[in-house]
């Protein structure tokens, strides 16, 4: 983990952190505003500073023994990565999750802006169209994570400019993690400073995916995954090895980093929200990132990087998505 911070005289300053899977998403965000409320502190005073560092603001815990391991997994998973060839080391390691190789000349970053109303919209959408089309709308589990990724994922795959023509029946997956803090059968604190995640993924044919029904059929997928995991945590999570392998030989694939739950624009050193931020592997991973939104309490902030012409597309499909969702009332 490294940290580096650049100062622009009388404009402001930088903060870029490198993880290397020393953190979580959840432990990065503690770790920064606790740095930040310290400094706020410091700067603008507030009595003790001591006895203040509670609740959220409290300083990151780093004791590894509170993590159980009642599977033995542990073992598990080191023999499998230690029996991968070397060469399927590396391609795991360096691959892009989406298989697509695009010249760094050809690249385009964005940003997508969903504000409250569009996801609240889209929630109701999903539900309403879910029970009109006949799918098993009980179990549905509708959250802004849900119907966000199951929109981006949609509108990714069909933007895609594919050559030759793809197979409607390939399965397509979207991976995303899950935090195990605050569970009552682990007992690790909100605060614990390290990795505390668990991978998952939701599975779709291609077919279903570009279909009139593709989003509805996107949401329920990934909210069978969110449901497996509030169920039993570390469900399938044996696994993890052999579908991280998966993911890099099976169709096109997309990955989910970040959380609007995350906060990241909660961030104050004491100078007010941050100006911008931004998650600067997904150029080179291929994943789409959510966090929270600076100016709409409740939005979403979207970041993926296509090539120009997908982007270009990408941007169409997903206006007119919302175009037709809000519609609908």
């Amino acid at each position: 983990m490294a940290i580096q911070l650049t100062i622009f005289p009388n404009q402001g300053f930088s903060i870029c952190m490198s993880l290397r899977h020393v953190v979580d998403g959840r432990a990065f965000h503690h770790f920064m505003k606790s740095w930040a409320y310290i400094c706020r502190s410091t700067t603008c005073g507030g009595g003790d500073l001591a006895s203040s560092l509670e609740g959220s603001h409290a300083l990151p815990f780093h004791n590894r023994d509170i993590i159980e391991d009642p599977k033995g997994l542990k073992i598990t998973l080191l023999e499998e990565l230690w029996n991968l060839p070397r060469e399927n080391m590396k391609k795991l390691i360096d691959r892009s999750i989406t298989n697509v190789v695009i010249n760094n000349n050809e690249k385009v970053r964005a940003v997508f802006i969903l504000n409250r109303d569009h996801i609240e919209k889209l929630k109701k959408w999903v539900y309403s169209e879910c029970k009109r089309n006949g799918f098993d709308f009980e179990s549905l589990h509708v959250s802004t994570f849900v119907v966000t990724s199951a929109l981006m994922w949609v509108c990714k795959v069909q933007s895609e400019v594919t050559n030759p023509i793809p197979n409607n029946d390939e399965i397509y997956k979207l991976a995303f993690l899950a935090d195990c803090r605050n569970r009552l059968e682990f007992s690790i604190p909100s605060t614990y400073f390290g990795n505390c995640v668990v991978g998952h993924m939701a599975s779709l044919k291609r077919s279903k995916l570009v279909g009139g029904n593709g989003i509805v059929e996107a949401a329920i997928a990934i909210g069978r995954e969110v449901r497996e995991f509030q169920f039993d945590a570390l469900k399938g999570v044996e696994r993890c090895m052999v579908d991280a392998k998966e993911i890099g030989q099976l169709g096109q694939h997309v990955a989910i980093t970040g959380s609007p739950k995350l906060g990241a624009y909660a961030i104050d050193f004491g100078l007010g929200k941050p100006k911008k931020c931004e998650i600067l592997h997904i150029e080179h991973s291929g994943s789409i990132s959510l966090s929270d939104c600076r100016d709409d309490e409740g939005g979403v902030e979207v970041g993926l990087v296509l090539g120009r012409v997908q982007m270009a597309d990408f941007s169409t499909i997903l206006k007119d998505y919302l175009e037709n969702v809000a519609s609908s009332d």
